[in-house]
């Protein structure tokens, strides 16, 4: 009878292990039949001696005698790096940086590492995010993605929305798969991100123009 019982337990585990398998290669096969957009940038202004119109996938950049910012724009996000050039700390207000998107209209924006810890943080702290600070000669790397959490609400207790659901409730700037939406108006069009810089009390708004060159 033990016998028996062990062969029906591990008949029962490899049929459970074979619907597994099956569900997950339909999963991996149906996210496969997407094929991503491919997207070129520019950065059209403002204009620097130092100012790169590259190939996606490399730096963008711009620097005065103060501070030097280098981009690489994605369909999901763009990662920024700031650094500071002077004597003195710098404070990027976070609160008041905004993307424009291509139909000019303005959204809020979360800057950091981690999109999910971003999110709790705004809704966290009332819809305030503290300005990151750059040490003189230092710099600062990370993402820029769409706030949408104005809209939305996480809940006190940090737990009423999981970070699965705040990852998958994420916003990309641009549609990454044709589900996401068409970018036949893409084409050609521009965008602009606003990033204040805090230089020791007084607040340098500095405006950056991108253009997407192609989307295929």
């Amino acid at each position: 009878m033990m016998r028996k019982y062990g062969r029906d337990m591990f008949e029962s585990f490899r049929i459970k292990r074979a619907v597994a398998f099956g569900s997950l290669f339909l999963i991996l096969v149906g996210c496969s039949s997407y094929t991503p957009y491919r997207y070129s940038f520019s950065l059209l202004g403002p204009q620097s001696e130092t100012l790169h119109n590259d190939v996606v996938g490399q730096a963008m950049s711009f620097e005065d005698g103060d501070v030097e910012f280098r981009f690489v724009p994605s369909p999901e996000n763009i990662h920024v790096t700031i650094m500071n050039k002077t004597e003195h700390e710098i404070n990027i207000v976070r609160n008041s940086a905004e993307y424009i998107d291509c139909s000019g209209k303005s959204r809020r924006i979360h800057i950091g590492y981690d999109y999910v810890e971003e999110s709790k943080d705004f809704t966290m702290n009332s819809a305030y995010v503290a300005p990151v600070k750059i040490p003189p000669g230092s710099e600062m790397t990370g993402y820029v993605w769409i706030n949408i959490w104005p809209d939305f609400c996480i809940g006190s207790d940090r737990t009423s929305v999981t970070d699965a659901q705040i990852n998958y409730l994420m916003e990309p700037l641009f549609p990454r798969y044709s589900f996401e939406g068409s970018v036949e108006e893409l084409r050609s069009s521009t965008f602009n991100l606003i990033l204040p810089i805090d230089f020791g009390g007084h607040i340098r708004n500095y405006t950056f123009t991108f253009k997407i060159d192609d989307v295929i």
